[in-house]
């Protein structure tokens, strides 16, 4: 495995490593968690590799470019997306997953009881932070930049958050990075990927399931 992804590798980006990190950055889902071990494993580009504090810049600086285009155009984006019949159905799923969470954010500010404006943004913007800094898959620069834009921060607000957080993630997969070895984590961040994506999966088949029972059962009582 760890040859073809060498093979693969060298045949688009030959030795240059740091193309191929802050490309591999800007990538959803895969963003910095998956870049920076990518870029740090001797076993893939075999005495071409980054340093941590090397990894750490071209991952963060790979993935935070994504997030000014986020912020200003992911209203706008949806909204397009929505009106073709090729990506609706994937726009609707973006939008309502990004509701979903802003809704359990705003649902945590009136359990507080935060009725102050200034309270409500400090609130907002550490949930956007947490969000971000937390390298798991599915949370991230994408994720957190619409989440930020769906609560109602500012653009320079959305921005900075973001970005700061993505530093932390960047930190904390260069510490794993270092102390699994890269390659060991690079495996264990692909293998939540298909765990995440298969519970994905199963969870929307059996929403699914449960819609067509209820519309029979409906149906029946008709």
């Amino acid at each position: 495995m760890v040859e073809a992804i060498e093979n693969f590798m060298l045949s688009i980006f030959g030795n240059n490593v740091v193309l191929a990190t802050i490309l591999i950055a800007t990538i959803p889902v895969i963003e910095l968690k998956g870049a920076i071990p990518f870029a740090m494993s001797s076993a893939i580009w075999k005495g071409y590799e980054l340093s941590f504090g090397y990894a750490f810049l071209w991952g963060v600086l790979g993935s935070s470019l994504v997030v000014p285009i986020l912020v200003l155009l992911y209203f706008p984006i949806i909204k397009l997306l929505k009106k073709t019949k090729l990506f609706k159905k994937i726009a609707t799923k973006i939008e309502d997953k990004i509701n979903t969470k802003k809704q359990n954010v705003e649902n945590k500010i009136e359990a507080k009881n935060n009725k102050s404006e200034n309270k409500k943004t400090i609130f907002k913007v550490l949930c956007v932070f947490a969000f971000v800094a937390l390298p798991l898959p599915f949370t991230g620069v994408w994720t957190g930049s619409c989440l930020a834009v769906a609560l109602g921060l500012n653009f320079f607000l959305s921005c900075i958050v973001v970005i700061l957080a993505n530093m932390v993630a960047g930190i904390l997969v260069c510490s794993l990075s270092t102390i699994l070895s890269p390659l060991v984590y690079l495996l264990i961040f692909i293998a939540l990927l298909i765990i995440f994506f298969v519970f994905f999966l199963i969870k929307t088949k059996c929403k699914k399931h449960n819609s067509d029972n209820i519309e029979i059962s409906n149906q029946h009582e008709k």
